[in-house]
């Protein structure tokens, strides 16, 4: 079964509690929290209270996908909210932050952007996810780039997500490529009918 976690970042401020509620009545499983600096990536997500605040009005756990130029800056607030940290290895210094999430007990997780080669790089602590960016991070409503697909092939990791550009039809896709959890935002939060949409993917 495909996990889908949901990412809020295309839905206005106002319209996020709402939104949330929406996607959590509908069987969500899982929030993804995306945070950038505007160096790394255009500026824009969330921050920890907002993240903790709407994780707990739902119920529904999260991860932190930090799009930032110095990742481990920001590992000890989001560790503290989320299961699950995501850093770049593009970013300044990600093996550091890498090590600081396992330090502070929360689960690893590595981001490859579109233009990384599709390589595990060595060494990595045990449980680490693989996020595959399906198109540049922070270009929300941007289209899903075709060759992620092979991507996912090459890579063959046993916890291994997609975030970017998702669909239904998409998210099946990448699961049939070995993608064990992919992230959607604009097509899930603007679904007429969210439950429907889920249980298309699972």
């Amino acid at each position: 079964m495909t996990l889908v976690a949901a990412s809020l970042w295309s839905v206005p401020a106002e319209q996020r509690p709402a939104t949330a509620d929406r996607l959590a009545a509908a069987g969500l499983r899982r929030w993804h929290w995306d945070v950038s600096d505007g160096g790394f990536a255009a500026a824009g997500g969330f921050d920890p209270d907002e993240a903790a605040e709407l994780g707990a009005r739902t119920g529904v756990p999260g991860e932190a996908h930090l799009m930032v130029t110095d990742p481990l800056d920001r590992v000890d607030a989001w560790a503290a909210v989320c299961d699950r940290v995501i850093v770049h290895v593009e970013a300044r210094g990600w093996r550091s932050a890498l090590d600081r999430v396992v330090e502070l007990g929360a689960r690893p997780g590595i981001a490859l952007s579109p233009g990384t080669p599709a390589v595990l790089p060595p060494d990595l602590p045990d449980g680490t996810a693989v996020l595959v960016m399906a198109i540049v991070p922070g270009t929300a409503g941007a289209a899903f780039r075709p060759q992620t697909l092979d991507r996912l092939d090459r890579l063959a990791h046993p916890e291994l997500g997609v975030d970017g550009g998702i669909t239904p039809e998409l998210a099946r896709s990448c699961a049939a490529h070995g993608a064990t959890w992919v992230v959607s935002g604009g097509s899930l939060c603007a679904a007429p009918d969210p439950r429907a949409w889920l249980d298309s993917v699972g």
